[in-house]
């Protein structure tokens, strides 16, 4: 098991969810982009119909616009969806993939979670894989057979490359702690990370080594350093935090401090 984070980027993205209108969400982008940081790569994840404008807005800045989903396709009779492709076309960066949320209200298997992932990573997109198990589950004791599973289902018939590899992002979400005001502790997270961390190396070897695991839920400036500590924990997907630029810049910079060199 390699963990070396030397060998990963370390990244943080607002997942904005359903919110921001096009003036908010180009300012909220912009103040993002200005604070800037370094030793940690910066996303953000507008909706589908804000998007255009938040890449026109931050171009050329260090911050990485990303979709929050895509379809099973590039293009074709497929009303309602938004291939890859088109992400990247209006200045997309990456894509989040298998959002507990998706999968819930979507009805999103872990199979098509894999199909998408695929042709994302084709179409160039930094691409994030969501896992994460329900409260029962956890509460059960089965959560890392669950979310281990969960990830090697998502990531079904993949052969990773060194180029493929560098854009492919895993994040654990655990599903009770999102939105609820609830957080893993630091151990929690760690140990679910670690588990990870082994599931990827006996998957993909020395490619599943390079492959960056963030963790997600209700993630505040309070305890970002605490779950950033464990070795297996290279970064956080944001949610409700990141709806205010202060809030997750103040994330990122604690992130950028604990970086590990």
């Amino acid at each position: 098991m390699n963990d070396s984070p030397a060998r990963r980027p370390t990244w943080v993205i607002g997942n904005w969810k359903q919110h921001k209108l096009t003036a908010e969400a180009n300012a909220l982008a912009d103040e993002v982009a200005r604070r800037g940081s370094d030793h940690v790569r910066v996303g953000v994840a507008p909706t589908h119909l804000t998007l255009a404008g938040v890449a026109t807005t931050i171009a050329d800045r260090p911050v990485t616009v990303f979709g929050q989903t895509c379809g099973l396709h590039d293009t074709g009779a497929f009303t309602g969806d938004v291939g890859p492709q088109m992400l990247v076309d209006v200045g997309a960066g990456g894509v989040l993939l298998g959002h507990s949320e998706r999968r819930e209200m979507a009805h999103e298997t872990s199979a098509k979670v894999a199909a998408k992932a695929a042709l994302a990573l084709g179409a160039g997109l930094h691409t994030v894989v969501c896992v994460g198990e329900p409260l029962d589950v956890r509460e059960a004791g089965g959560h890392e057979k669950f979310v281990t599973s969960m990830l090697l289902e998502s990531l079904d018939g993949f052969e990773l490359n060194d180029a493929s590899a560098s854009r492919l992002v895993v994040a654990y979400e655990p599903v009770w702690a999102i939105g609820t005001g609830k957080t893993a502790t630091a151990t929690e997270a760690g140990a679910m990370h670690e588990a990870l961390r082994v599931a990827l190396d006996e998957r993909f070897s020395a490619c599943g080594a390079r492959i960056p695991l963030l963790y997600g839920g209700s993630v505040k400036p309070a305890n970002a350093a605490g779950l950033f500590a464990p070795p297996f924990v290279d970064g956080f997907l944001v949610g409700g935090a990141a709806l205010d630029a202060r809030s997750f810049m103040d994330i990122v910079s604690i992130t950028a401090k604990a970086h590990r060199p």
